[in-house]
């Protein structure tokens, strides 16, 4: 079985979170919409709260799209529509 050194691909940090949840949420709304994230700073927040900022990381190529997703608030319209369909 051969090895090949392949290089990592660039990744940039998108967001900085204090709070996991905030930063999981972030992390599931990029991932729903097909750009791969990495949360670094996740395992020392789990072993030890508060000691340091979660950082939202996306590849470099993903960048200007992620932060499109995380900046777009929704729409409120259609959830409105939604829920006046299930009245």
């Amino acid at each position: 079985m051969s090895t090949q050194n392949q290089p990592l691909p660039d990744v940039v940090t998108i967001a900085r979170f204090t709070e996991p949840l905030e930063a999981e949420m972030a992390r599931l709304r990029l991932q729903s919409a097909g750009i791969e994230t990495f949360l670094s700073g996740e395992n020392a927040a789990i072993l030890e709260p508060g000691l340091g900022s979660l950082q939202l990381q996306v590849s470099a190529a993903d960048e200007v799209d992620a932060r499109a997703v995380l900046a777009d608030p929704g729409d409120d319209e259609a959830a409105e529509a939604a829920a006046e369909s299930a009245e």
